[in-house]
């Protein structure tokens, strides 16, 4: 259901359109849980970098919390829970990042969102927030996202997209954010599609709210690294000395046009694709099943 609403009404957006909506597309939503999300916080194994804390609008600095243990000459880094426990008990939000890591099923729902792109890897984000404390305050994103609300209600108010720019995303004032052209309210098995530079900010309406939001992430080539292989060009194909800064930039130019550089761009371009191919491959196979394979094998050769 997500992959066809994905399909079907995300992706045939207006020019108009900077936002999609369905409710209730899928049910009472089982895939993520509460108690999963708390199964992955009590894992021994988890760091910082797959989470992050916000108080009062602010990111927790986890550092200090974390410890060291030395076992048989390794040093193995352990994280004192007592940090989210506190935090989440005075009404804290938290993310928790890269979920298509931890769960093969979300993995496979990414898959399916990058599918219609060459060049797109998608990561699944779930943000547990309570009333009166959001992770993030008015702002907009680079790329599409589809959120999927799985239990609690959040409230979304959203405005009019803007020119694309890579500045002044966050922390956006009322004055920036402009004028309320919607607002929903997202209840389980809602599902919302907004598009890149559309500004938006939530809100925790009930006790909680827990939803997770797919970041459909653009893997083409950027203009920092299109300029960073224009000026390897350039430097071995350069202008002389004296030359004007109009000569500079019209030799600049003329590579950038260039069959060479172009297909350079294209070789780029293919490798990248090949690598998000790669890395969701991957990711689909990172389980370890022998263990239980063994133990199925000999009770069924006891039979």
């Amino acid at each position: 259901m997500l992959r066809e609403f994905y399909h079907e009404n995300a992706l045939k957006l207006s020019v108009e359109k900077d936002w999609a909506h369905a409710q209730g597309l899928l049910g009472r939503p089982e895939f993520f849980t509460l108690e999963d999300l708390q199964r992955h916080l009590n894992n021994p194994l988890l760091l910082p970098g797959w989470f992050s804390l916000y108080w009062e609008g602010k990111p927790v600095d986890c550092t200090p919390a974390m410890g060291n243990k030395v076992v048989q000459n390794a040093t193995l880094s352990i994280l004192n829970k007592h940090i989210i426990q506190e935090y989440l008990s005075h009404g804290a939000a938290l993310l928790l990042e890269g979920v298509e890591c931890l769960e093969p099923g979300i993995n496979a729902m990414c898959a399916a969102i990058d599918a219609p792109h060459e060049r797109v890897l998608s990561n699944a984000v779930v943000f547990f927030s309570q009333r009166g404390g959001e992770a993030y305050r008015g702002h907009f994103d680079t790329d599409d996202a589809l959120a999927v609300q799985l239990d609690g209600q959040k409230k979304w108010h959203i405005y009019d997209r803007v020119l694309p720019r890579l500045v002044d995303q966050g922390d956006l004032t009322p004055q920036q954010l402009g004028p309320v052209r919607a607002e929903i309210i997202m209840n389980p098995g809602d599902v919302l599609f907004v598009k890149s530079g559309t500004p938006h900010r939530v809100e925790t309406v009930g006790a909680y709210s827990l939803h997770m939001t797919f970041d459909i992430c653009d893997h083409n080539m950027d203009a920092e690294n299109a300029l960073q292989l224009l000026m390897q060009t350039y430097e071995h194909d350069a202008s002389p000395s004296y030359t004007p800064t109009a000569g500079v930039v019209s030799k600049l130019m003329a590579h950038a046009s260039s069959p060479a550089y172009r297909q350079r761009i294209d070789e780029l371009q293919k490798a990248r694709a090949e690598d998000c191919k790669r890395s969701r491959a991957m990711l689909a196979g990172n389980q370890v099943t022998h263990l239980t394979d063994r133990k199925s094998t000999r009770l069924n050769s006891s039979h």
